[in-house]
């Protein structure tokens, strides 16, 4: 079994360097693997599997991501703070199975859990609140609904809102609570977990053996996680130009 996991590809049209980066990683490192996951924020932003008909954008990644499930990849999207509307739509249309918020797996005897990460920033109160909306059921019905152009516009909406809290939060509010860490290895009875969100790429050991692997975004050259004979690694992003 040779695992890659991902997360925080953030893509979006007008971001070509991490599109190359994506191209590269998807018809390189990824043919080799057998599962690949991929855990949450995969798109700047995404309010609805309606909206890929209308976004070419979106079809040719979910294009890329089928001839990878084809080539016989098991693959396995989950959603983030920035795609939380993704489907079993989108899932289906790209040859993988959609992960559920926590999702356990094993990995060679040992269980690991595999989470966006968001839900253990609990120090930022105001996202926290924002995000009990936003993945809400209803929501979800309710956002499923709109015209697609409203979509368009409440999209360059939350890009704008999601800079500007940014900007003003500082960056160790929007880091994981140590406590929401705690809770989260007792609730899910691990010692592994595995996530991504904070961009804070790093591999987190404490005192009881436990250990919490934090992703990559794909907007710096820290690299992915690959697991592969009982080990993991970081391995550096493939050259678009390779």
């Amino acid at each position: 079994m040779r695992a890659l996991f991902i997360s925080d590809l953030h893509l979006h049209e007008r971001d070509a360097l991490t599109h190359s980066r994506f191209l590269a990683f998807i018809h390189g490192s990824a043919r080799e693997a057998t599962h690949l996951y991929v855990i949450g924020d995969l798109f700047h932003v995404w309010l609805g599997d309606r909206m890929l008909p209308s976004d070419a954008y979106a079809c040719a990644v979910v294009a890329e991501f089928r001839a990878l499930s084809d080539a016989g990849v098991k693959l396995y999207i989950a959603r983030g703070n920035r795609d939380f509307m993704l489907g079993k739509a989108f899932a289906s249309a790209c040859g993988a199975m959609l992960l559920d918020e926590k999702t356990r797996i094993n990995l060679g005897g040992e269980r690991a859990v595999l989470m966006h990460g968001d839900e253990l920033c609990t120090d930022d109160i105001r996202y926290q609140r924002a995000r009990r909306i936003l993945r809400a059921p209803l929501f979800r019905i309710i956002g499923n609904a709109l015209p697609v152009s409203w979509r368009h516009a409440i999209a360059r909406r939350l890009r704008r809102e999601s800079d500007s809290h940014k900007a003003v939060t500082a960056m160790r509010i929007m880091d994981a609570n140590a406590a929401a860490i705690d809770t989260a290895f007792r609730q899910n009875d691990t010692s592994l977990i595995i996530h991504g969100h904070t961009h804070r790429p790093a591999d987190h050991r404490d005192d009881a053996g436990r250990r919490r692997i934090v992703l990559s975004d794909w907007q710096q050259d820290y690299g992915f996680l690959e697991w592969r004979d009982g080990e993991f690694h970081v391995r550096p992003w493939p050259s678009a130009n390779a």
